[in-house]
């Protein structure tokens, strides 16, 4: 028996497209089979999702702090001025105690350090409700105003 020669063709491609189907078919179960394929496979799948959160999680924490060191900036500026302002009003106060005090003999002395211990009272205060910029400036403020003192008595 002889069989016709496009017969046979068509049985090879047959065969050709069996064995082709087959092999995938394989190749599926075999890919199915390998535990550690596919456990790379999710590892790398986690690991790309874990990175990305921790950028996310890095921007925002950066972008929170800038928020909050512009926020303490702010603050800080206002209060600074405040205190600027204060300070002024003091160091006037005690130079006019200083020069009132200057100008009557024997009391002089007294004048001042009244006028010290009221301006001590008051700046206590200050200090209470801002302390260190208060302190830092008032203490400035003092110092000149006791040199100043000085240096006129001098005279």
């Amino acid at each position: 028996m002889s069989t016709p020669s496009g017969n046979s063709d068509q049985t090879r491609r047959d065969i050709q497209q069996t064995r082709a189907e087959l092999g995938e078919t394989v190749a599926a179960l075999a890919a199915k089979t390998n535990v550690k394929s596919r456990a790379r496979s999710k590892a790398t799948t986690a690991v790309g999702g874990l990175r990305g959160r921790v950028t996310e999680a890095g921007q925002s924490a950066k972008t929170r702090a800038t928020q909050l060191a512009r926020t303490v900036s702010q603050k800080v500026s206002q209060r600074v001025t405040s205190v600027e302002q204060k300070s002024q009003h003091t160091i006037g106060a005690i130079q006019g105690s200083a020069k009132a005090g200057a100008q009557t003999t024997g009391k002089a002395e007294s004048s001042v350090v009244t006028s010290a211990r009221a301006m001590t009272t008051k700046i206590g205060s200050s200090v209470r409700t801002q302390p260190l910029p208060v302190l830092a400036i008032t203490g400035t403020a003092a110092t000149l105003a006791v040199i100043t003192y000085r240096h006129r008595r001098s005279r």
